[in-house]
């Protein structure tokens, strides 16, 4: 019985998300290259989160979404309104450009 309601709660969680962007992360936008060509480069950010829970792999999109949200927050804090994601997500974790483009 103990372990139906451990897995049941690992189940529960994977479906979580634990990240919320931040009042200025939610005015920074994810754009492709070519949009930052006349922005101010700001460096790079590193966004990681969990992608399994035990044993049972988080859903991509949330995984992504997440990432994605700790990216534009980190962005924000740094006075960056604008990223550029260097790659896909692997492992749980994203690469992302931080811009000043003033838009």
């Amino acid at each position: 019985m103990r372990t139906v309601f451990l897995l049941l709660g690992s189940l529960a969680l994977v479906s979580c998300t634990w990240v919320e962007p931040s009042e200025g992360g939610r005015s920074v936008t994810l754009v492709k290259p070519a949009h930052v060509s006349s922005c101010q480069s700001l460096g790079t950010v590193t966004s990681s989160t969990k992608d399994s829970v035990g044993f049972v792999d988080r859903s991509e999109e949330k995984v992504a979404g997440e990432l994605l949200d700790l990216a534009r927050n980190k962005a924000a804090s740094m006075g960056g309104d604008t990223i550029v994601a260097e790659g896909p997500a692997a492992g749980g974790s994203q690469t992302f450009h931080v811009y000043k483009c003033g838009y």
